[in-house]
């Protein structure tokens, strides 16, 4: 019961792979055009559907917009001999027997593409302030076969050039139970056969066709293994422009809101990518889109928000060349080369004066002093103290320890000036004495004569004085009694 049960859900799943990728060579064999549809609003006016994708894409920048906005929609009437021959073309490949099991799913095919071109616009945006000339809009309606043939027609997307190179193509999307991450496209783009004719001198970014590819490149698995391999691989981390990107968390908050392809159930598979930076080293330029396949109305003016950010700053992204494998690069002209290998560049006195420049005009108002308020500046930070700390005067402290003393005014001690000192050790020595009693110096000895002092009174010191000393000792005694 088991192993068969096993066996017809294989079974059945099996069939429905088939089915879808036997749709998808109908597709690819049919060769459906949609830019040979849109047109000009000069010549056809615009459906209620675009009308309305087109001013709700608008309104969010009517304070930036200067100039006229073109305005393209698909329309039937430009072209209808070639939509002839493309319903001729569905209803000749129908009849091949490998399309037997898509035939009752298949037989309003040509109805879907009538609802696919009538549901596609295009608006080019003259902006002010902003990081590129030209900010383009359009809708990206999506044919999509899930057990039937429907048509997808929610999802958006905003692009544009900014007038900067990164150096490499990078990617943003989201992974199941993981964080988004920039991810570097090592390699080129899957563009599913799409080749750019260089000659076009018209932006890369009003090519209709060449857009359709970048936006299609979003479900390719090639592109796809990109995130995943950066990912799994390099543990998110080593691209200097993906770690500059992730770093900016306004930039990455700005970008996890957008609703990608498998929050809008479109996409079965574990991996959505909604956005993408190209460089054009030819133009010099940068081309950047952002699709958002939600539903809500604030779609327009949260996908115009991560593509503002998102081409800020890839205006500030670091500089580095990629180099294959095995290429050792060249040093270029006014550059300096470590012993490591790495390149720096040698900046010319002209240079560092313009990026001074750049510097300051980007920085906001600093507040200026004059000489005379500097001159005070220096002066209070010389004295040590904080600006408002009180200080006090000599006098003042004075003032302040008597008053600490209880009010008492006790005078300083003053030396004895009738009384000498001795020349060696410094004792007070008394009127009279001949000898100093610590350590016998002769009174009035010189200081270079006065004999060492003695570990040991001498017999002499311990001998009486002489009774005239006695006697002027006594006296001494009692003038001091006399006076107490």
């Amino acid at each position: 019961m088991q192993i068969s049960t096993i066996k017809i859900i294989k079974k059945k799943l099996g069939k429905k792979l088939s089915e879808q990728k036997l749709f998808q060579v109908f597709i690819n064999k049919i060769e459906f055009d949609p830019s040979e549809f849109v047109v000009a609003i000069e010549e056809h006016e615009l459906n209620d559907f675009q009308k309305k994708a087109i001013e709700s894409a608008t309104s969010i920048l009517k304070e930036n917009i200067v100039g006229d906005i073109k305005s393209f929609g698909g329309n039937l009437k430009k072209n209808e001999e070639k939509f002839k021959e493309l319903e001729d073309k569905i209803n000749e490949e129908l009849k091949n027997e490998e399309y037997e099991d898509l035939k009752k799913d298949l037989k309003n095919f040509a109805k879907i593409l009538r609802e696919f071109i009538e549901k596609t616009c295009v608006a080019v945006i003259p902006i002010k302030e902003m990081p590129w000339v030209n900010v383009l809009f359009r809708t990206v309606p999506r044919i999509v076969f899930d057990k039937k043939v429907e048509i997808l027609d929610n999802a958006i997307a905003y692009y544009g050039e900014i007038k900067c190179v990164i150096s490499r193509p990078t990617i943003f999307g989201k992974m199941k139970d993981e964080k988004p991450l920039f991810a570097p496209i090592m390699g080129t783009i899957d563009l599913g056969g799409y080749k750019l004719d260089d000659s076009q001198k018209e932006p890369k970014s009003q090519i209709y066709t060449y857009i359709d590819a970048i936006i299609n490149s979003f479900d390719s698995t090639l592109t796809k293994n990109h995130l995943a391999k950066y990912h799994e691989g390099y543990q998110r981390h080593g691209d200097p422009i993906c770690d500059f990107l992730m770093k900016d968390s306004e930039l990455m908050n700005s970008m996890e809101r957008i609703t990608s392809g498998i929050e809008s159930n479109r996409l079965t598979s574990d991996i959505a990518i909604f956005s993408i930076a190209i460089p054009q080293k030819t133009d010099k330029t940068t081309l950047l889109l952002i699709t958002d396949e939600g539903k809500d109305p604030n779609k327009y003016s949260r996908c115009f928000e991560a593509l503002l950010r998102f081409s800020a700053e890839s205006c500030n992204v670091p500089s580095q060349q990629p180099q294959t494998p095995g290429q050792v690069a060249q040093p270029s002209q006014g550059s300096v080369r470590t012993p490591g290998g790495q390149e720096l560049k040698a900046w010319t006195a002209e240079e560092l004066a313009e990026e001074a420049q750049k510097r300051m005009s980007s920085q906001p108002e600093m507040p200026a002093w004059s000489e005379e308020e500097l001159a005070k500046f220096a002066s209070e930070r010389g004295t040590g103290l904080p600006e408002g700390m009180e200080v006090w005067t000599e006098e003042e402290l004075q003032e302040l320890a008597k008053k600490r003393q209880g009010g008492l005014d006790i005078p300083e001690w003053k030396v004895d000036e009738s009384m000498k000192e001795c020349v060696k050790c410094g004792y007070s020595l008394r009127p009279g004495w001949s000898r100093c009693p610590v350590c016998e110096t002769p009174v009035g000895a010189r200081p270079e004569t006065a004999p060492e002092p003695e570990t040991k009174p001498s017999e002499e010191s311990l001998e009486e004085p002489p009774e005239e000393e006695k006697e002027k000792l006594s006296e001494d005694i009692e003038e001091e009694k006399d006076d107490q």
